[in-house]
């Protein structure tokens, strides 16, 4: 339940009563508070609040950040998204989604469950200039927070090398939550020196062979994908690369009984429509076989080997603080998402920052190893 305070807030932002009563009776809705400012997280979506809406004690309210369509085919996914009309091609960084917000005297940064994360809320000072905020209080950054030192992912972008960065994406409208023209947001962005993810230009259908070559291109470099924007920010689809499809595969095979069959089934998915729509055959289609057969099956070999040897599925992590109280704070968050975390070491780097190295634990995924490498037998 919700206090009376945010059911008001609720109420005039619309919400009929009888779907607030639901959302409360299902834990749809749920009350948290980040340094003294009291907000409500949409777990469920609910008349035009998406999954991930925050609704802040003082009325502010920043939009769930939506899920923007994927193609896997690209030629015929471009005809069909933008027709013959052009579009902005940006790099889709392999990163977390935070939406960065002033709220009250204070700049947030919020998880794109609804969380004010306090780690990224102490280090997005260092990336955005928050003189925006002072001129613009009515607009939410939305970017991504990429990098090898970061809390929610065990690798980046392979051209940050250190730490983490912060990419800008969008900018949109507290309560709305309309985006601006990518015009203005990359005036903007220059205008305040906001880091932002690479612009690769302005294409079109007829531009489809240049495309492949960007794809291929970032395909080498080791680099997630694209996005692709009409220039008023009304259609939106990105497009991912072998790589990135084959290197989540690796990545998730690692803690594959905690994550779910579909996870894996959609990679291969993209993975082969890649592949038919180019007409890789011979030895070049080998190659992919082979490395989808590694990426999906070595990890998970070694994940076993770990538990048969009494250990457990687990992931290490190392993120920069400049506050020590910080990392407290970001294991309380994570044990509030019901993750198992251990500080596994705190080293000064003697610059204003310290490093926290932790340990995520996958007590699920390691008891039902444990269970079937014990011989237990099940039917299927």
């Amino acid at each position: 339940m919700v206090s009376s305070h945010f059911r008001n807030i609720l109420l005039k932002l619309g919400i009929p009563e009888e779907r607030l009563s639901v959302l409360e009776g299902k834990g749809g809705l749920v009350e948290d508070e980040f340094e003294g400012i009291r907000y409500v997280r949409f777990r469920d979506s609910a008349k035009g609040f998406r999954r991930g809406t925050v609704a802040f004690e003082n009325g502010d309210v920043v939009l769930g950040f939506p899920h923007i369509k994927r193609i896997v085919q690209l030629e015929n996914g471009i005809r069909r998204v933008f027709r013959n009309k052009p579009f902005y091609v940006e790099e889709k960084v392999d990163g977390y989604n935070v939406r960065v917000v002033k709220v009250r005297d204070k700049v947030l940064a919020i998880t794109r469950g609804g969380f004010v994360c306090p780690f990224t809320t102490e280090r997005v000072e260092d990336f955005i200039n928050f003189d925006f905020f002072r001129d613009y209080p009515n607009l939410v950054l939305a970017g991504e927070m990429a990098g090898p030192e970061s809390p929610y992912l065990v690798e980046g972008p392979p051209y940050v090398k250190e730490d983490i960065q912060f990419f800008l994406f969008d900018i949109q409208e507290k309560g709305g939550g309309k985006s601006l023209s990518v015009e203005e947001r990359l005036k903007l962005a220059e205008e305040y020196g906001i880091p932002h993810v690479e612009v690769f230009g302005v294409y079109d259908r007829r531009r489809i062979d240049d495309l492949y070559d960007l794809i291929e291109m970032l395909h080498s470099e080791r680099r997630e994908g694209i996005v692709m924007k009409s220039p008023n920010m009304k259609r939106i689809a990105k497009y991912v690369t072998p790589y990135a499809n084959i290197n989540d595969i690796r990545i998730g095979s690692h803690i594959f009984f905690d994550l779910p069959h579909g996870y894996f089934m959609q990679r291969i998915k993209r993975l082969a429509f890649y592949l038919a729509e180019k007409h890789v055959k011979g030895e070049e289609f080998d190659e992919y076989a082979k490395a989808l057969g590694k990426a999906l099956l070595r990890p998970f070999v070694e994940s076993i080997h770990e538990v048969a040897n009494s250990g457990e599925v687990e992931e290490v992590f190392t993120v920069r603080v400049k506050n020590i109280t910080t990392a407290h704070k970001m294991m309380t968050h994570f044990e509030g998402l019901g993750v198992k975390i251990h500080i596994e070491d705190i080293e000064d780097l003697k610059n204003g920052y310290w490093r926290i190295t932790f340990k995520r634990v996958y007590p699920d995924a390691t008891r039902e190893i444990r269970e079937l490498w014990n011989g237990l037998a099940f039917v299927d």
